[in-house]
């Protein structure tokens, strides 16, 4: 019996070989219609060569005016802030941010991460202006302000939520139940729309990573994100939102986004939950930032005027709250940002 099991398979190898050999010239353009490429960012990939950053940035900014008009915000949205940028999406434009104040009480600005929300995306860039004219706000301080997450998706003929290589930038953060839950999420809660796909795999977008990198380098007290038009104040941790004592670190940053409300004339805060990806998730929930997401109540680009006199104080206020606390990494995380790697995540 043995002997015959192994003259069949020996036959039946045979007649592989034989098989793959006479279609052998089919067989690269099979697998190319069975499998296509799944490209991913390094920060390596996307650097700026300093000779041109000047250059860039310029026309970055010359853009960017275009793209205000059409939208009836008639503003010169770089104004004479000194931005800064190391790295440039895949359409090339520069990932811009910049830096105000040199004291250790240090608060992260995000802007325009799905640009299709449109209203955050004139709030940040006159936020920086704004600070730019008044140095007293940051006295002893730290602000960065990254005004534009994702100008792919931005600059082009119709706003999307996504990056240019169709990525929801903030369901792409390499959280601890990504490859549980990210994908799973995506096919069952958002039926598999293309507007929240959140990569192949974590960490896969230069915009993921250009938002870690700001972490990781300035590791700050606390974060604001920009975002609309679900109209509350967003509590994105830390904390798991389970009824239980709360630490003096979770305690102070609720009182954090409660004095943020109290200054933009008592807006809602919510403590939302965490979705797999999000910054709210990676910042917050897991890495222990006291994060503030302020979701405007619409993308009606001609709300811009009455969202800044509304919200600018509470943004203020953001700023001047003295909250200072223990950067934390994850246990068995490595403490520093790894930019050759996709999936690094030193403040991921």
């Amino acid at each position: 019996m043995k002997k015959m099991t192994k003259a069949c398979f020996k036959y039946i190898t045979l007649l592989l070989i034989l098989s793959c050999s006479a279609h052998s010239q089919e067989i690269p353009s099979i697998l190319s219609e069975g499998f296509s490429p799944i490209s991913y960012s390094t920060n390596q990939n996307h650097l700026i060569k300093p000779k041109k950053l000047k250059n860039n940035i310029e026309n970055y900014c010359e853009r960017l005016g275009v793209h205000f008009k059409k939208f009836k915000w008639n503003e010169d949205p770089c104004g004479k802030v000194k931005w800064k940028a190391e790295y440039s999406t895949p359409s090339a434009h520069p990932l811009i941010y910049t830096v105000f104040g040199n004291g250790k009480l240090t608060t992260l600005l995000f802007g325009g991460v799905h640009p299709d929300e449109l209203t955050p995306i004139p709030i940040a860039f006159r936020f920086a202006r704004y600070l730019a004219k008044h140095p007293e706000i940051y006295a002893n301080k730290k602000v960065i302000v990254a005004p534009l997450v994702n100008p792919d998706g931005f600059i082009r003929n119709y706003p999307s939520r996504v990056n240019s290589r169709g990525i929801d930038l903030n369901r792409n953060f390499f959280t601890l139940d990504w490859y549980a839950k990210s994908l799973a999420w995506w096919r069952h809660r958002k039926g598999a729309n293309s507007r929240h796909f959140p990569g192949y795999f974590p960490n896969s977008e230069i915009e993921t990573l250009f938002q870690i990198q700001l972490v990781d380098q300035y590791r700050p007290d606390k974060i604001l994100s920009i975002h609309a038009p679900l109209g509350f104040i967003d509590y994105d941790g830390p904390g798991d939102r389970k009824k239980r004592t709360l630490s003096s670190v979770e305690r102070k940053a609720k009182n954090l986004a409660h004095s943020i409300s109290k200054k933009s004339s008592n807006y809602k805060v919510v403590d939302y939950s965490f979705y797999p990806g999000s910054l709210g998730n990676f910042a917050g929930n897991e890495r222990k930032i006291p994060t503030i997401t302020l979701e405007l109540r619409t993308t009606n680009p001609k709300k811009v005027e009455e969202y800044w006199n509304q919200f600018l104080p509470g943004m203020v206020q953001a700023i001047k709250y003295p909250f200072s606390k223990t950067f934390s990494t994850r246990k068995n995380q490595p403490s520093e940002f790894r930019p050759n790697s996709p999936n690094s995540r030193k403040n991921m």
